[in-house]
């Protein structure tokens, strides 16, 4: 009987974990690594960055760019995702998505690992 009462009490816990971990806000901030960036990511990036405009909706920018980002961040209100450009020059464009839609591009030079 004491058995039986151990495992709904923990069979109960882990429940609760569940849901609280399920119901969690998503934090605003830069994010891990999605993706690794790879030589043959970065040279196809580089070929299509610039059929990026603002206005497109995500899924729009998901076709054009083929994988997903290398890196994303998340803000209150916009979601940026990264993607490796330049190898020679360790470059990032990030494409910064306002309401699910393009509101701005901009290139960053990352230190690379």
């Amino acid at each position: 009987m004491n058995a039986m009462r151990v495992v709904v009490v923990i069979a109960s816990l882990a429940l609760c974990g569940c849901a609280t971990v399920a119901k969690a806000p998503r934090a605003a901030g830069r994010r891990s690594e999605a993706v690794q960036p790879t030589r043959a990511n970065t040279i196809s990036n580089a070929g299509v960055i610039d059929q990026i405009h603002h206005g497109q909706s995500q899924d729009e920018v998901r076709i054009i760019m083929r994988h997903s980002p290398e890196r994303t961040e998340v803000g209150s209100l916009t979601e940026s995702w990264g993607y490796m450009t330049s190898d020679k020059n360790s470059m990032i464009t990030w494409i910064t998505f306002t309401d699910r839609i393009v509101s701005s591009l901009s290139h960053e030079v990352v230190a690379r690992d």
